[in-house]
């Protein structure tokens, strides 16, 4: 019955075949989205289902109580506390601690940059990530691979036995190479370093840094989860009877289950990788808008055509079909084209997925196999669910009624469902359109605004690790340079590292964000003094070293003003002794996305990353080559990697692949309605044919034809920009509330997709009728 029902329903797609490519193209749209979603929950909710005896293996947080109030929960703890509850606690069966950096790293005449991660053995027992050949690192200065990394590295050449170095850690013999796990996991590193011995520095032993490393641990076998509870409550008693009371904070320790990490149901500070499930849900709802539009298509544009579906209905049941053998039939209908729709959608993921944004979402979870059986039970949900309505509403036509010509096919009274469905379509439309126009305008004013300090004609070089002295003086020598500084960090995007800061005799610590800086530096960034004068040149060895504050940090030391703060002494993080040499005025160190909040600089080269070349006006692009030549020279072996200031600060926070999907999106969501509309004003036009080539012959122009066919549905899209021009103004505030310095969502803005919308619905409705009302009105009346 089934094979019948769909050899009706197949002619019938093919015979309307406009309507049929018109919901073909709106669900695969919709669908595309929402398996784009799928796949981000799928890949969320795998991650770390690998790691063996998972039940039993946990994370410890943190929960950070400062003395001023402020609250946070952190997915990092203190470097001691592994190996305290391992040694104090026989419950605890492995424990292993991991914390991440990024570095330069040497190996085969190669310098590259990579994220490694420093674990402790227990690593290799508690997770499960196997290795390709080779053993763990588990001795001292050792390191296991990745296999993308021993590519990047080392080509085809076994790097087993082979030595790297990671600036500021040392050498390190490859042990072995990692497998590429079959799951993902919120643990992202390219190589995996022992973690080092040297137990005497400071933040092995530090009770205090709450964000030093990720501790797990493993119990042992039949331990009860709540055991670990009671151990957490004790160590966090002794902790923060360790904890020294300079440091104006407590902590509580927490377990979090393994299973539980991914995706993160609360605001975590300092997660991993993991996927947060308010992003996850939220693209989730952005894909089943869009997939909802695309239902109300193809219940309009059934709908409409339900004059024509219902003769057939009443001969069918004249003939003897049952209810729900029509039901059926109309669903078997909607299944049909939704697989259809399947099918291009895999076309339109294939085109998009060279997307970075598409990427991350994805990963490698479209190679699963349970992935695409979800795919397929989605398609054919998919297909029920827009089938559903129309299936109902044309099933229950009456066919004495039918046949005789009296069929009515309104509904919901004067309104219909066809109207508002129309309605809605083109107001959720509006909705994304002003969303991306605040998105871009937003983005525009972080790319553009004055953050405070000069952004033109400075090329920043990565110094790759090496030395600051010995690249400064290479590169000053050419012509066209015209000062030449360094800084351990970039303006205008994350902020700086962060220290704690105290007035001498004081007790309360300030948090400031923290960069080391030439002394140059600040000239070259044009930065304005309020007080006090620049970090010297250089100081004796012995000497007070020198500190340069903003005004914020001036105002929450409880300085009267700025003048009173120079030449003071501070402490910084309890340790060591600076003198205020001066304060400058307060600018945008950091994204808009963070107020201005205290900030220090200061001089440390050990710390520069970044070399800043402000060169003469008009050697912008004569200068790269002799730099190039300059470079070589100094680093044969290294490529010479530069950009200007002005070009980073543009493109980091104009987020082009960003913008290109949510347009891509917002796109999708336009041709959706807009491909609707035109599949109803043509239906509208050919149920009208015959009235129209009477008013041709009855002498009415063919703009007042168009006039009167249209105006129906230009009354449809101007309800529809009153409904959405609210809405889409509330949503655009709310978006912008993740901005400490925003824009307004403007008259420019609101106009601009209300214009853009009213355009595109009239373009659709008058490039239909204008065909309609010059067309030959014999032609239509001969018909009759």
């Amino acid at each position: 019955m089934i094979r019948n029902y769909i050899k009706i329903a197949w002619p019938n797609l093919v015979k309307h075949k406009l309507f049929s490519l018109i919901n073909i193209f709106g669900l695969a749209s919709g669908m595309t989205i929402c398996m784009l979603a799928l796949t981000n929950i799928k890949g969320a909710y795998d991650s770390d289902t690998f790691h063996p005896d998972a039940d039993r293996s946990y994370r410890i947080i943190t929960n950070l109580t400062r003395k001023n109030g402020e609250h946070f929960l952190a997915a990092t703890s203190p470097l001691p506390l592994g190996s305290y509850l391992k040694n104090n606690h026989k419950e605890i069966d492995k424990y292993t601690r991991v914390y991440f950096s990024y570095d330069e790293i040497t190996a085969n005449n190669k310098k590259l940059y990579a994220k490694e991660a420093y674990v402790d053995a227990g690593f290799y027992k508690i997770f499960g990530f196997k290795l390709l050949s080779g053993a763990p690192a588990t001795a001292a200065q050792t390191a296991v691979l990745t296999i993308e990394t021993a590519k990047r590295f080392f080509g085809n050449k076994n790097p087993i036995g082979q030595v790297i170095t990671i600036a500021k850690s040392g050498d390190y013999v490859v042990t072995g190479i990692l497998a590429k796990p079959k799951y993902p996991s919120h643990l992202k590193f390219d190589l995996l370093a022992s973690m080092p011995l040297s137990g005497n520095e400071k933040r092995f032993t530090d009770w205090a840094d709450e964000a030093a490393a990720f501790t797990y641990v493993q119990l042992k076998a039949n331990v009860p989860p709540s055991r670990l509870k009671n151990i957490l409550g004790n160590v966090t008693r002794e902790t923060n009877r360790l904890i020294p009371t300079l440091a104006n904070k407590s902590l509580v320790f927490e377990a979090q289950a393994l299973t539980k990490i991914s995706p993160a149901m609360r605001p975590i500070y300092n997660i991993a990788d993991e996927p947060t499930f308010p992003n996850l849900m939220a693209f989730a709802f952005i894909g089943l808008v869009i997939l909802l539009l695309a239902f109300f298509n193809y219940v309009n544009l059934t709908l409409a055509r339900s004059l024509d579906r219902a003769r057939e209905v009443g001969i069918r049941k004249v003939a003897g079909a049952r209810k729900h053998h029509l039901v059926l039939q109309f669903l078997i209908e909607s299944v049909l084209i939704a697989l259809l729709a399947f099918c291009l959608a895999q076309v339109q993921l294939k085109l998009i997925s060279t997307l970075p944004v598409v990427q991350n979402l994805t990963g490698n979870v479209l190679q699963d196999e349970q992935l695409w059986a979800y795919f397929m039970l989605f398609t054919l949900l998919t297909g029920l669910l827009a089938g559903w309505i129309p299936a109902q509403v044309l099933s229950s036509f009456q066919p004495v009624r039918v046949l005789k010509g009296k069929f009515n096919a309104k509904l919901f009274g004067g309104v219909g469902l066809r109207k508002t469905l129309t309605v809605v379509q083109f107001a959720a439309s509006l909705i994304a359109l002003i969303t991306l126009l605040v998105f871009y305008k937003q983005s525009v004013f972080m790319a553009t605004a004055d953050y405070g300090f000069n952004r033109e004609r400075i090329l920043n070089i990565p110094l790759q690790g090496d030395s600051y002295e010995r690249t400064a003086t290479a590169l000053s020598a050419t012509a066209g340079v015209e000062q030449v500084s360094a800084t351990s960090g970039m303006f205008g995007f994350s902020g700086g590292d962060n220290k704690f800061i105290k007035r001498e005799k004081a007790d309360d610590s300030l948090a400031v964000e923290y960069f080391s800086v030439t002394p140059s530096f600040i000239q070259t960034m044009g930065m304005t003094f309020v007080a006090g004068e620049n970090l010297p040149a250089s100081s004796p060895g012995k000497a007070t070293p020198f500190v340069v504050l903003n005004e914020e940090a001036c105002r929450q030391l409880y300085f009267k003003n700025p003048f009173e703060s120079v030449g003071q002494l501070v402490w910084i993080n309890d340790s060591t002794k600076y003198k205020v040499a001066g304060v400058v005025k307060d600018f945008h160190y950091a994204s808009f996305t963070r107020s201005i909040k205290p900030l220090m600089l200061t001089y440390n080269p050990d710390e520069f990353k970044i070399l800043s070349l402000k060169v003469v006006k008009g050697t912008e692009q004569t200068i790269i080559p002799k730099l190039d030549a300059a470079w070589k020279k100094l680093n044969p072996h290294q490529p010479f990697q530069k950009h200007w200031f002005d070009d980073q600060l543009y493109q980091q926070h104009l987020h082009k692949n960003d913008l290109m999907f949510i347009g891509l999106l917002t796109g999708m969501a336009l041709s959706i309605a807009c491909l609707g509309l035109l599949g109803m004003v043509i239906y509208t036009t050919k149920n009208r044919s015959k009235e129209v080539g009477i008013r041709r012959v009855m002498g009415a122009s063919a703009w007042q034809i168009i006039l009167v066919i249209s105006k129906e549905f230009i009354l449809l899209l101007f309800l529809s920009v009153f409904i959405g021009l609210p809405i889409g103004f509330l949503t655009g505030i709310q978006f912008l509330q993740q901005y400490v310095y925003r824009i307004p969502v403007s008259f420019e803005i609101l106009a601009g997709s209300a214009v853009t919308l009213l355009c595109l619905g009239i373009l659709t409705i008058g490039w239909q009728t204008y065909h309609t009302a010059v067309a030959n009105p014999v032609k239509s009346l001969r018909t009759e």
